[in-house]
């Protein structure tokens, strides 16, 4: 996701925009399903549209022909993803538009799945003119979560850390230390609202004790609440209030027949992993579940695994304007250069902002 520009404006036609934009009003609600738009034009005027509001209902094609009603014969469809062709928990949409009479179907991108992919295909067979968009990235920005599944069997994963200017994430360990500032909270709830789980490891669980929650401005917890996880290997984190505060669905990821496994109570809901397992099978076992997006809020142990197995797709950086110094626990516990002790770049800039008094960086992995 881009927290401070708008990626669609980059979309040339801009029903195709318009289509993108309506998908958008489905993040955080559609997974395991992809996030789609639609647009259906007749005459030069818009009929229809639809998005997929959330997993297992209408899909974004079917709720804009319905919205088009008898205009849908002779239109021109404009849509986010390819078209499904295949029979899950609704119907193909391949099937609906045909049924519909539409002369044209206009794509943002190809849909790469094996199971939903081909649409375009079949539309071409029925004798409807299917064309796709050259931009099939910025497409593809929409659905990182999804993709990740579909190509890697795993989320797509945010890292969130606030760090003082000279790189601290803590005073000390085991201390529960504020680093970034009130304004660029929105920020934080930004980001966990798109995510379908939030993930911690057990000691910022048990040191921070945070809720993990998206809350408004006035500190009211949205409606939509995302999974909180707490990734777990050897200390208990089932003290944490997370876990008794009735506030958002939360489980422990733990590996598969540990002693902390068979220690932790019925009240607790547990995910297992392969014990032999890396940090990527733990993450692998939350995209079994469908969940396309997470969001970890690391502390330094953490932040350590996910960069030396290259799990961060996107991070993102809070940098308060204040300096810690000696004692402090520093973001990373490795060695980020060569044997030469020249460094190892991985991740690229993409964004930037000041919010609040604080700065915030936005990186990708480097592909």
């Amino acid at each position: 996701m881009r927290l401070f520009s708008d990626v669609s404006s980059s979309i040339a036609d801009p029903y195709l925009r318009h289509a993108y934009k309506l998908a958008l009003r489905g993040e955080g609600a559609t997974a395991p399903n992809p996030m789609v738009g639609c647009v259906v034009l007749k005459d030069s005027r818009i009929v229809g549209e639809g998005w997929h509001e959330r997993a297992g209902g209408p899909h974004a094609e079917v709720m804009a022909l319905s919205q088009a009603g008898s205009e849908t014969s002779g239109s021109t469809v404009y849509v986010t993803l390819e078209p499904c062709a295949h029979h899950g928990r609704t119907p193909p949409c391949t099937e609906a538009l045909i049924a519909a009479g539409v002369d044209r179907v206009v794509v943002g991108m190809r849909d790469p799945s094996e199971v939903g992919g081909g649409g375009g295909v079949r539309l071409s067979a029925a004798g409807v003119d299917v064309s796709f968009s050259d931009d099939h990235e910025t497409f593809e920005e929409l659905n990182r979560g999804w993709l990740s599944l579909v190509r890697d069997g795993r989320p797509w994963v945010t890292a969130k850390v606030a760090s003082s200017l000279d790189g601290a994430l803590a005073a000390r360990t085991g201390v529960r230390t504020r680093i970034s500032g009130p304004g660029s909270q929105p920020v934080t709830m930004r980001l966990r609202a798109a995510a379908d789980a939030i993930v911690v490891g057990s000691s910022t669980a048990l040191i921070d004790d945070p809720s993990l929650t998206v809350r408004s401005d006035e500190g009211v917890d949205a409606a939509r609440q995302p999974l909180r996880v707490v990734l777990a290997r050897t200390t208990d984190p089932g003290t944490a209030s997370l876990f008794s505060d009735d506030r958002a669905p939360a489980l422990m990821l733990v590996p598969r027949g540990s002693t902390l496994s068979s220690a932790i109570g019925d009240e607790v809901d547990v995910l297992e992993y392969p014990a032999e397992g890396t940090l990527e099978s733990a993450l692998s076992a939350l995209g079994a579940r469908g969940i396309a997006r997470i969001l970890i809020e690391p502390g330094r142990e953490l932040f350590t695994a996910l960069w030396n197995e290259d799990l961060i797709d996107e991070l993102v950086v809070i940098h308060a304007g204040a300096v810690v110094g000696v004692g402090s626990v520093g973001m990373y516990a490795g060695t980020g250069t060569d044997e030469t002790g020249e460094l190892r770049p991985r991740m690229k800039a993409v964004e930037a902002a000041v919010v609040g008094d604080d700065a915030v960086t936005v990186w990708r992995r480097m592909r």
